[in-house]
């Protein structure tokens, strides 16, 4: 369960004992019903998410149209996965093989061995292995695979006025899932928290104390003031460039109600730079009625819409 997972972040029992902590068990039992915001996580973060060192993590099969992922194919044998029923002769188990060897002199067991093969039902080596580079879906299923490392997610975040009420819940919804995404699938994930000029706060988000303790001081707050991107993509841009190359592959998550001024024209210039010499890829998450061009024009993904507010039983409509 979800809420099982949010319960064993923390490392020392103080943590917990901020007013934040209220907030954390309503957003994970609200996320257990929020799919969308859960699978927008998994997706992002460029990076190989071929071969690593196996772990438990979610399943991905084959769907066209999809970002690329690593799934498992008959294709390219690698491992025995397991024992099916085929009609295979390479792959039969050695009792289908002594089963044909007495059928040798023996008309009826030479008649079931050939039955069963023309039936697809021999006993059969599941041999499989992993494709890198192909279409996917992850599921919510979880197997043991191989741990491909998916680049960081920069979480800029609109806390201005207009995002207070179920907005701000949505909003640190996808916070919470990110602190879970990152703790489950070892990759980084930053906060940059935006209102108004110059009003801009920052956190690395991981299940460690110092981190989880600022992460209840900003669920257990509330939002307000203007918005201003301008501040919050200019830091994420010295993100990239930082010399520690941490973050020189991440992807950049705008989440906001779209109220949004435009971006100032050499900020535009220099974020432009970054998505043609790093590839960067910038989403957008609406979570409000308005879409407005300032938004899409900023965004190189098509926008995510957050439309499950009846999850939040909330009153105002949209």
């Amino acid at each position: 369960q979800f809420s099982h997972v949010i319960d064993t972040l923390g490392t020392q029992n103080s943590v917990w004992k901020h007013t934040g902590w209220k907030e954390i068990k309503e957003l994970s039992r609200k996320l257990e019903r929020l799919p969308q915001l859960r699978k927008l996580v998994r997706d992002l973060g460029r990076g190989s998410r071929g071969r690593g060192p196996k772990r438990l993590a979610n399943a991905e099969e084959y769907m066209s149209g999809n970002p690329e992922g690593l799934i498992t194919s008959n294709l390219v044998i690698e491992e025995t996965a397991g024992v099916f029923r085929s009609g295979e002769i390479m792959n039969m188990l050695p009792s289908e093989a002594s089963l044909l060897a007495a059928g040798r002199g023996n008309g009826i067991l030479k008649q079931l061995w050939h039955s069963k093969r023309m039936e697809r039902s021999l006993l059969s080596y599941e041999r499989v292995g992993w494709m890198d580079d192909e279409d996917s879906n992850v599921l919510e299923r979880m197997e043991i695979r191989p741990s491909g490392v998916q680049g960081p997610i920069i979480l800029c975040l609109d806390t201005s006025a207009s995002m207070a009420g179920d907005r701000e819940k949505v909003a640190k919804a996808l916070v919470l899932e990110c602190v879970r995404g990152a703790k489950q699938q070892q990759r980084k994930c930053y906060l940059i928290a935006f209102s108004g000029k110059d009003e801009v706060k920052e956190l690395e988000l991981s299940s460690d104390v110092d981190s989880m303790k600022g992460l209840l001081e900003f669920l257990g707050g509330g939002f307000d003031g203007g918005t201003d991107i301008n501040e919050p993509i200019s830091r994420s841009i010295s993100l990239l460039r930082d010399e520690s190359e941490e973050w020189s592959n991440a992807d950049i998550l705008i989440v906001t109600d779209s109220e949004i001024p435009a971006l100032r024209k050499d900020l535009r210039e220099e974020i432009h730079k970054e998505v043609e010499n790093r590839l960067l890829q910038i989403h957008g998450l609406v979570v409000g009625p308005r879409r407005t061009s300032n938004l899409t024009d900023l965004c190189t993904e098509p926008l995510h819409i957050f439309n499950d507010w009846d999850v939040f039983k909330f009153d105002d409509a949209y």
